[in-house]
């Protein structure tokens, strides 16, 4: 049982898998260092206040969860070619073009929701 995110990382046997989630990982650690980091339903998860920001991989996409499900509905015009979920959104390995993106939904999520 993967106790801890760089354990996660670690893990991790795909190489795609492993270097979207050390770039989101990373991030997110740079950017918001004061986030409670932690595993969470089995993937790194970062909190703050009732909202968070967790990463997971699939065999063939990275998907990136939240709760700002309104946040989420808006991305569908930003990342056409992403799949979507209530809380998350899922892009393939192969469109890396959606990084920054995602890094910016990111941004938001944290705008939005960061209280103090």
């Amino acid at each position: 049982m993967v106790e801890t995110v760089n354990q996660y990382v670690a893990d991790l046997e795909v190489d795609e898998q492993r270097q979207w989630t050390t770039k989101f990982i990373t991030f997110m650690r740079e950017n918001y260092p004061d986030f409670e980091e932690k595993i969470s339903y089995q993937i790194p998860t970062f909190k703050f206040g009732k909202q968070y920001i967790a990463f997971s991989n699939a065999k063939t996409h990275f998907s990136v969860h939240t709760l700002d499900f309104e946040l989420v509905s808006e991305m569908k015009n930003r990342l056409p070619n992403a799949k979507f979920g209530k809380g998350c959104v899922k892009v393939k390995f192969k469109d890396e073009e959606a990084i920054p993106v995602l890094f910016d939904f990111c941004r938001e999520i944290v705008i939005r929701n960061h209280v103090g």
